[in-house]
């Protein structure tokens, strides 16, 4: 029932797992916010060029956002603080758990019939796959992903699918608004606001056109919680060359998340239930386990571990594996 509302009256906040699987609160103030706010409204790329030119604010559009709506998450912090700072679009803009089962969420999807839909590349893939087989009807004119790692085949696969534009971002927990994809689907990082520093295993800086083992995070706008060199774990690349876009903001590469989607056996008489990956990060970071692994070993076999020791290993496990269990049976997966 708080989430996105102020912290002592001038505060927002949210929450991570952590890019070392640790827990985290960010919190940044209204200057921070504002900074975020026009990074989304002036750099995120206008995919249909026409309809912003006759909807400049967007009066005709429905947007929904696919993912975990129940917690401090910034995505959906972000979505309910535009709902309370613009009342009067709140009912044209609305988050949907990716938690409850894939008929509960076509019928959500397909009641409000939204023409935006933000989400996750793995989410989006599913529901593509169920727009495909006619199990999902929705028409939607453009698509926002972000949060993971967004393929090329991906891409293809989504966007002829719904016969729209697709547009990746990338952002995170502790940046809001890092890069955006220019026209020519190119991702430009925000670099007057944040500085990424791709390193090497023993932190050293790598050239251009180079991966490195993890990226280091200066936040240039949230001087209340500051981060300077902040490990993200991503795996970022600067492209030697400038784009030919014109735009002078680098080019960067991501390797981020990338886990698979489970795909598990299914009950009453369904051949096989879907669970993409942060939908079973959520469950299991609900049950206190942040460090942990899980392995799919067959339709009806899962191997969960984690580094931590003793007898409140054992607890957490415990409870982790109660809670997935009973997830994966509201989903229509049994045994």
């Amino acid at each position: 029932g708080n989430i996105a509302k102020d912290h002592l009256t001038r505060y927002t906040v949210w929450e991570s797992s952590g890019s070392s699987g640790e827990p985290a609160v960010f919190v940044q103030d209204a200057r921070a916010m504002h900074v975020y706010d026009a990074l989304e409204a002036l750099r995120r790329p206008v995919l249909r060029p026409l309809q912003r030119w006759l909807d400049p604010w967007g009066l005709t559009d429905r947007m929904a956002f696919v993912g975990a709506t129940g917690g401090h998450f910034a995505s959906t912090v972000s979505v309910e603080r535009l709902r309370q700072l613009q009342p009067g679009l709140s009912h044209r803009l609305r988050g949907m758990s990716f938690l409850q089962p894939m008929e509960a969420l076509r019928a959500e999807l397909e009641a409000f019939q939204p023409t935006v839909l933000a989400t996750y590349p793995s989410a989006a893939v599913m529901l593509a796959e169920e727009h495909r087989a006619g199990r999902l009807r929705v028409d939607l004119r453009e698509i926002w992903t972000g949060g993971e790692t967004l393929s090329p085949a991906q891409r293809t696969f989504v966007r002829e699918s719904f016969a729209c534009p697709v547009s990746q971002s990338y952002g995170a927990s502790e940046f809001l608004s890092l890069a955006f994809e220019c026209r020519l689907g190119a991702l430009h990082l925000n670099s007057d606001w944040a500085i990424l520093e791709p390193v090497d295993a023993q932190g050293r800086a790598v050239p251009d056109g180079q991966a490195g083992c993890t990226t280091l995070l200066t936040n240039l706008a949230n001087h209340v919680q500051p981060l300077i060199r902040y490990d993200l774990g991503d795996r970022v690349t600067f492209l030697p060359t400038p784009c030919t876009c014109g735009s002078h903001l680098p080019v960067i590469t991501v390797s981020g998340r990338d886990d698979d989607t489970l795909q598990l056996a299914g009950g009453r008489g369904r051949a096989c239930v879907q669970v993409v990956p942060l939908a079973v990060s959520t469950v299991l970071e609900d049950a206190g386990l942040f460090d942990f692994q899980l392995v799919q070993q067959g339709p009806r076999e899962l191997l969960l571990t984690t580094s931590m020791q003793g007898s409140r290993g054992q607890h957490v496990l415990d409870a982790a594996r109660e809670k997935l269990q009973a997830f994966f049976g509201e989903l229509g997966a049994r045994d």
